[in-house]
């Protein structure tokens, strides 16, 4: 048996997904900032996407391990919170795990940079 096979696709590393995504968001005009740096290789990134009197949204990554993927999920639910709870949310995991990287986007249509459109 050939264990190769029966591995996943290499993960970009964690920096990379980040600058990545605050070029591509420089390049459409959408306010991007890295609010806290984590691992620069594995990471998890937490996206905080604030959409003015609508609310905030944050996304993070998880892993569908039937289909093998990793998917972008709203740690806010299906509803926008306010700014002070998406804080509150992010502080929690933070306080979990020091190493999460948290990227604050300003997009009046909550989009995810790092999602593929």
């Amino acid at each position: 048996m050939n264990i190769l096979n029966n591995m996943s696709e290499p993960r970009l590393k964690s920096i990379l997904q980040i600058q990545a995504a605050v070029l591509a968001s420089s390049k459409k005009g959408i306010p991007t900032t890295v609010v806290k740096r984590g691992d620069p290789d594995a990471g998890i990134i937490l996206v905080k996407v604030f959409g003015g009197s609508i609310g905030c949204v944050i996304f993070y990554q998880s892993y569908d391990f039937q289909e093998d993927r990793l998917y972008w999920s709203r740690l806010t639910g299906d509803k926008p919170v306010e700014e002070a709870e998406a804080d509150k949310l992010i502080a929690r995991e933070v306080s979990f795990d020091q190493d999460i990287w948290v990227l604050e986007v300003e997009d009046k249509l909550l989009r995810n940079p790092l999602a593929p459109d």
